[in-house]
C-alpha cells in the first residue's frame, strides 16, 4: 500500500514535471512570435519615419538614414526588453541596440552565410540557439511591397513559465501526498496488526499442538470460523495435522512391529546356535545309554563331557539374554556422581589378563554424574572387544584417562578395522566373529547416547584401533 502511494506520488510529480515543460515550450514559441511581429511592426514605422514611405535594401546607408535611428533602435530594445540588430542584405552589419561590443550581445560583425542561405532558400524565419537556452531569430524585414529591405537579428532569452506557481503546485502536491502517505501508514499498520494478531496466536498454538499423541493433539480454534482467509488456512491445517497425526501413529505402530520383529529374529537366532549342540549331545548320551552292552564308565565319562559342553552353552545363553535385556533397559538408569577412577579400575579387576591389559593410566580422579553399572558395561564391551581383536597375538589393551576436557579412551594395538568394517560396526548382529552375537558395540553406542558421550574411532588396518568417549560434566 505505503509503495502505491509513493509511485502515484512519483508518476504525478514525473506528469507535472512533463507538463509544465510543454507549457514552456509552448509559451516560448509564442512569447518569441509574438516578439518579432511587435519588433517587426516597430522597425517598419521607424524606417518609414527615417527614410519615408519608399523603403528599399540601398536606404541602409548612414548617408540616406539619420542619425536618430540608431536612437529608434535603442527605444524598440527597452519597449520590448530583447536586444536586436539590423543586417545588409549582404550580411554586413548595420545597426544593433546595444550599446557595447555586438559580440557581446551574441551578434556578429558579419551574418553567418549559413543563415543568409537558408533565408534565401525560402525560409521565413531561423532560430539559432546560442547558450543557456537563449536563441537568436533571424528573418527579413520587408517593406510594403513585401521586398526584403533588410536582416534583422533578434537575441530571445527563454522563460519558465510562472516559476513560483510550479514550486507552489509541487509544495502542494509534496503536503498532499505526504498526508496521503501518512494516512496509507497508519492503515497498513492497524491493518497488519489486525492480520498478525490472529496469525501470531495461531502460530502460538501450532507450536503447543503434538501430531505423535493422540491425547496431546487439540485442532486449532478460531473465533471468525471460515468466514476470512485466516480461518480456511486454520481449517485446512487442521485437517494436514490430522492427516499427520494418523501417519505418525501408523509409522509408530509399524516401527514398534518392526522393532519387535526383528529383536525376536535375533533372539531366535542367537538361541538356536548353543541349542544345536546341546540337543546333539542329548541325543548322543541318549543312544550310549540305551545300547546293549554300555559300558558304565564310559557313560559317566560322556555324561561328565556332556554336563561341561551344556553348563558352556547355557553361559552363552546368559550372556545373549543378558546382553537383550541390557540393550532393552538402557532407557533407566541412577544418574547420580560416581568416582570414574573407581569404575575403571573395576573394569581392569574384572576382565584383566596378564601381559594383554587393559591397563589404566590416570592420574587423579573425577566424579561424573552416571549409571555406574551402564558406564562400565560400556568399558567392558570395549575392553573386550579389544581383547578379542588381539587374540592370541602379541598386543596390548590401555585406558588413557585425559582431563581439560575429560576424553576417555580405549585403545590397542590389534590389527584394526578396514573402513567398511568401521562404518558398520554400531549396527546390530554385525559382527566380524563367528561366535559374537553383534549387540557389543550397539550397547556401547546405547550407553553413551544415554549419558550424552561423544563416541570416535581412530583405527586402520595393521594399526589398531582406539575409541575416544568424550564425556560431558
Amino acid at each position: 500500500m505505503l509503495g502505491v502511494v509513493l509511485l502515484g506520488f512519483l508518476l504525478t510529480g514525473a506528469a507535472t514535471f512533463i507538463g509544465f515543460a510543454r507549457l514552456d515550450e509552448e509559451y516560448n514559441a509564442a512569447r518569441l512570435i509574438r516578439k518579432e511581429q511587435a519588433v517587426a511592426r516597430s522597425l517598419g514605422f521607424a524606417l518609414q519615419e527615417a527614410i519615408g514611405d519608399t523603403v528599399e535594401a540601398t536606404s541602409l546607408s548612414w548617408t540616406s538614414m539619420p542619425g536618430a535611428f540608431a536612437n529608434r533602435i535603442i527605444e524598440i530594445q527597452e519597449v520590448h526588453g530583447v536586444p536586436l540588430a539590423m543586417y545588409r542584405l549582404d550580411g554586413s552589419l548595420f545597426v544593433t541596440s546595444s550599446f557595447d561590443r555586438p559580440e557581446s550581445r551574441g551578434f556578429a560583425v558579419d551574418a553567418d552565410p549559413d543563415v543568409l542561405i537558408a533565408l534565401a532558400q525560402g525560409a521565413e524565419r531561423l532560430e539559432v540557439p546560442v547558450g543557456n537556452g537563449d536563441f537568436i531569430a533571424y528573418w527579413y524585414q520587408v517593406n510594403d511591397s513585401q521586398r526584403p529591405v533588410a536582416l534583422v537579428a533578434l537575441r530571445y532569452a527563454s522563460r519558465v513559465l510562472e516559476a513560483g506557481g510550479r514550486r507552489e503546485l509541487f509544495r502542494a502536491l509534496g503536503g498532499v501526498f505526504g498526508l496521503v502517505f501518512m494516512a496509507a501508514a497508519a492503515l497498513a499498520f492497524f491493518l497488519s496488526r489486525s492480520i498478525s494478531r490472529p496469525l501470531s496466536r495461531l502460530g502460538a498454538l501450532m507450536e503447543r499442538m503434538d501430531v505423535s499423541k493422540d491425547e496431546g493433539f487439540e485442532p486449532l480454534r478460531y473465533a471468525a470460523g471460515e468466514a476470512d482467509e485466516i480461518g480456511v488456512l486454520v481449517s485446512r491445517y487442521n485437517r494436514m495435522a490430522e492427516n499427520v497425526r494418523r501417519s505418525a501413529a501408523a509409522l509408530a505402530k509399524s516401527e514398534r512391529e518392526s522393532a519387535w520383529r526383528e529383536m525376536a529374529m535375533q533372539v531366535a537366532h542367537e538361541i538356536k546356535n548353543p541349542l544345536t549342540p546341546m540337543k546333539l549331545g542329548v541325543q548322543q548320551l541318549e543312544r550310549r545309554a540305551l545300547a546293549d552292552g554300555a559300558d558304565l564308565e564310559d557313560l559317566r565319562g560322556r555324561v561328565r563331557e556332556l554336563s561341561e559342553v551344556l553348563q558352556g552353552q547355557i553361559d552363552v545363553l546368559a550372556r545373549i539374554a543378558d546382553e537383550f535385556s541390557t540393550l532393552a533397559r538402557l532407557p533407566q538408569g541412577d544418574m547420580k556422581p560416581h568416582s570414574l577412577r573407581r569404575i575403571l579400575e573395576n573394569v581392569v579387576r574384572l576382565h584383566g589378563v596378564p601381559h594383554l591389559g587393559p591397563n589404566l593410566e590416570m592420574e587423579g580422579d573425577i566424579d561424573i554424574v552416571c549409571d555406574a553399572d551402564q558406564l562400565g558395561r560400556m568399558v567392558q564391551n570395549l575392553v573386550i572387544n579389544a581383547q578379542q581383536a588381539i587374540g592370541d597375538g602379541p598386543g596390548e589393551v590401555r585406558i588413557v584417562v585425559a582431563f581439560d576436557p575429560l576424553v576417555l579412551t580405549v585403545k590397542d594395538n590389534g590389527p584394526g578395522m578396514s573402513a567398511e568394517v568401521a562404518e558398520r560396526m554400531f549396527e546390530p548382529r554385525f559382527t566380524m566373529r563367528g561366535g559374537g552375537s553383534g549387540l557389543g558395540l550397539p550397547i556401547v553406542k546405547a550407553i553413551a547416547d544415554r549419558h550424552n558421550i561423544t563416541i570416535k574411532c581412530d583405527t586402520s588396518p595393521g594399526n589398531g584401533t582406539s575409541f575416544m568417549l568424550g564425556v560431558v560434566l
